[in-house]
């Protein structure tokens, strides 16, 4: 009966429900790692005996047994090669994914563990009939808050523009727009590697700033402009063969989303492309998860951030887009590119006929 009604087996159930639980747990522990600094003591001693972490960390001795078996578990810790009598313990692929070899946290993953950690402490109850929170405010407001978040997309574009430039050509294209593209990391990237390629850069004053000196210490300026603005509210420059969202629509509900896609389109010349990348709630799903439950309290951020495939589908083709490509989250990292087409120079419709079948393979567009 219950598999006629499209319900859970019991299995499943159990599955879900302590997958739930897990995630909470799975936190906590994370956590603290952290706290105890224990990545660094395994860089500083070698493989260390559970006796002497135990003791090294002051943990109680029956407690930290357990600790360190949770630890196993979950891929944090693994056994060292040893010739030793007593089993000697080293760091784990997950622990070497988010410490760096001498111990200490890659910032990003710190930082949202401290964030997601703060919100996890809230009741969330309570937080729900609208009490307040300490305040987290988004766009970035402050100087400090903004050399945070540049910085972190900065030491993490890499894996960005590998994503982009295993579907994309930029070959033949002269004219980019990189809405919202940070200190200009991006931009002088494709530069470097098009030489016939002219970039902007459009972002708030204080990360254009940023731009503008890391184009010039790359002596970039004649072939990438910075240009200041707020995308809520100004226009985007337009005579572009191709308009870039890259780790920008995800932060916004869809009804930003859907004015910046319609500004992206009058930036175009005709036959010009949006390219999207983006992380896709259909193939994150436990990122998804974290993402919101962390944005609960707080309310810059909407809802339905972080959007399934369909969603964007659905305002391209509202737009006047043409969808040439989907390329899905891949092992090589969370991002999904989507690639449309503006075909002509008549205004956007409100609505569309239905999509053409997207292509998922072949060439880049």
């Amino acid at each position: 009966m219950a598999a006629d009604r499209g319900d859970l087996s019991a299995a499943e159930s159990e599955d879900h429900f302590y997958g739930l639980l897990a995630g909470a747990a799975g936190a906590r522990v994370l956590e603290s790692v952290v706290a105890l600094e224990l990545p660094a003591l395994l860089a500083r001693r070698g493989p260390p005996t559970a006796k002497a972490i135990i003791a090294a960390l002051k943990l109680d001795p029956h407690r930290g047994q357990k600790w360190l078996e949770l630890l196993l578990h979950m891929g944090l810790l693994e056994p060292a090669p040893s010739r030793h009598p007593q089993p000697r313990y080293q760091a784990g692929p997950l622990m070497r994914a988010l410490f760096y070899a001498d111990g200490t946290p890659v910032w990003f993953y710190q930082d949202f563990l401290r964030y997601f950690n703060t919100v996890l402490n809230f009741d969330t109850v309570d937080v729900l009939r609208g009490a307040s929170v300490p305040d987290i405010a988004y766009p970035p407001r402050t100087p400090a808050e903004v050399e945070a978040l540049e910085g972190w997309m900065r030491t993490t574009a890499g894996e960005t523009m590998e994503t982009i430039e295993r579907v994309v050509s930029l070959k033949g294209t002269q004219r980019l727009l990189d809405v919202a593209g940070g200190d200009g990391t991006m931009a002088v990237h494709y530069a470097r590697r098009h030489p016939q390629l002219h970039v902007t850069v459009f972002n708030l004053p204080a990360s254009a700033a940023m731009a503008r000196r890391n184009v010039a210490k790359a002596g970039l300026s004649k072939r990438i402009t910075v240009v200041e603005g707020d995308f809520r509210r100004d226009p985007l420059p337009r005579g572009y063969q191709m308009v870039q969202f890259s780790r920008v629509l995800a932060d916004w509900p869809e009804d930003v989303c859907r004015l910046l896609l319609g500004k992206a389109r009058a930036s175009l010349s005709p036959g010009g492309r949006v390219v999207i990348c983006e992380p896709l709630a259909d193939d994150n799903p436990d990122l998804t998860l974290a993402w919101h439950f962390s944005y609960l309290p707080y309310d810059d951020f909407g809802a339905r951030l972080y959007k399934p495939l369909a969603a964007y589908e659905r305002m391209l083709q509202e737009l006047g887009f043409h969808l040439l490509r989907v390329a899905r989250k891949d092992r090589h990292g969370i991002h999904a590119v989507i690639v449309a087409q503006r075909p002509d120079a008549s205004p956007a419709p409100s609505r569309r006929p239905a999509l053409p079948a997207t292509q998922r393979g072949g060439k880049r567009q």
